[in-house]
């Protein structure tokens, strides 16, 4: 899997190669410009061929910056850079030096965007921990009203590294250029739609990281394999407890779902209310009439013929479930030793109790706030955490834009 890095991560990953491996900074500011450069050659030439401004900042993105705008110079492209911050010291500075001998051009306002086709965004990358003030925002502001391309650099200035929140204003771009590794924030809160299309430029990035980006063929290594003598009787019998009068639905794409995972046979115990919609069932799945109630009121077939149950979607039909359905649903969360997945209405009765089998928590921003005890606001704010929250002791899935699975520990 693709690692993605905490800001901590990557500074670590960048102190080992820098103080562990002894490559001197320098070197790595050319090898990111280097990259950085490759990529607007090969996929925004013609606005960059238009003008290109490069906004630098004072730190080692700023560096980089003004290696990209030696690159494009030396491929013939206009280009000037503008340090609203003014130039930081060390490599950074070295940088702006060898760009400034090379022939590139510099401004001190906006009035560098007037005539340009691109912006390079090399404010801030991953340090950033406080709120933009003074000449950057006003930099990032006018950015953002010229209307103009952006290509950021490492991360669109503004963005925090770790959970995607905004600490200003901050450019959309329409692609972002990583250094070394994907970054938190680019997969959570502002940064997908703040991002653009993101691409990595390997820096030889080494070292444990919390997090990482399952890709399908992640999934298909680990995927459950048929054997040529299989049939729906080897492939699991799923117990699906869901659906209602009003919310059949829910139970109908739990169901699909289940089939297009590779589950072999599945019943439905749902109450008789539900029947009218049940109509759309795929027709390899069994109906088990639970009760003859419009919800569901606790009453399960005997589970010793299953090898695992989703229990939650649609149980209540939009209201809380009666008392017998809730303390049936909570002895079969803590007793049942087979496999369970926790969705909806049955999270409501899930309280992280032990239990005796495992359990795979499914739930959206709403819920997950409700478990937790905090607003909706709170788990969008942080949603890694959150997640990691969630799963002291049982698999937690976070639904929603770029869903995260966290396992305990």
């Amino acid at each position: 899997m693709i690692p993605v890095y905490t800001a901590a991560e990557a500074r670590a990953a960048d102190a080992h190669i820098l103080e562990g491996l002894g490559l001197p900074g320098i070197a790595l500011m050319e090898a990111a410009s280097a990259g950085i450069a490759a990529r607007i050659l090969r996929d925004h030439v013609a606005a960059a061929a238009q003008g290109t401004v490069v906004l630098c900042g004072p730190g080692n993105n700023g560096g980089d910056g003004f290696g990209v705008a030696r690159r494009l110079r030396a491929a013939g492209l206009p280009v000037s850079t503008w340090s609203p911050c003014g130039i930081g010291p060390g490599d950074a500075a070295t940088m702006a030096s060898v760009a400034a001998r090379a022939g590139v051009p510099s401004h001190g306002s906006e009035h560098a965007l007037d005539a340009a086709g691109l912006v390079v965004d090399a404010l801030f990358g991953t340090g950033l921990s406080r709120p933009i003030a003074g000449a950057a925002a006003q930099a990032l502001e006018a950015v953002v009203a010229s209307g103009l391309p952006v290509v950021a650099v490492d991360l669109p200035s503004g963005l925090c590294s770790d959970t995607g929140r905004l600490w200003g204003p901050c450019p959309s771009a329409v692609a972002t250029v990583t250094l070394g590794g994907l970054k938190r924030g680019l997969f959570t809160g502002h940064g997908p739609a703040k991002a653009g299309v993101v691409h990595t430029v390997d820096l030889g990035f080494v070292g444990p990281t919390g997090a990482a980006l399952v890709e399908a063929g992640d999934v298909a290594r680990t995927w459950p394999w048929r054997h040529p003598d299989a049939h729906k009787g080897t492939s699991g019998h799923l117990l699906v407890v869901a659906g209602s009068e009003a919310q059949a639905g829910a139970a109908i794409l739990t169901v699909q779902g289940a089939l297009a995972a590779g589950v072999g046979r599945i019943t439905l115990a749902a109450p008789r209310g539900a029947g009218p919609r049940l109509g759309a069932l795929p027709p390899e799945a069994m109906w088990w009439p639970s009760n003859d109630g419009p919800t569901w009121d606790g009453t399960l077939p005997d589970l010793s013929g299953f090898q695992a149950v989703v229990v939650g979607p649609g149980l209540g039909g939009g209201h809380p479930l009666s008392p017998p359905a809730r303390a049936r649903l909570d002895a079969l969360l803590r007793q049942h030793e087979g496999p369970i997945v926790v969705d909806a209405d049955a999270l409501a009765a899930w309280g992280g109790q032990a239990a005796a089998g495992p359990r795979v928590l499914t739930p959206h921003p709403g819920e997950a706030a409700r478990g937790l005890g905090v607003d909706t606001a709170a788990i969008q704010a942080d949603r890694f955490s959150a997640v990691q929250a969630l799963a002291p002791d049982d698999v937690a899935v976070l639904k929603g834009a770029h869903t995260l699975i966290a396992a305990p520990g």
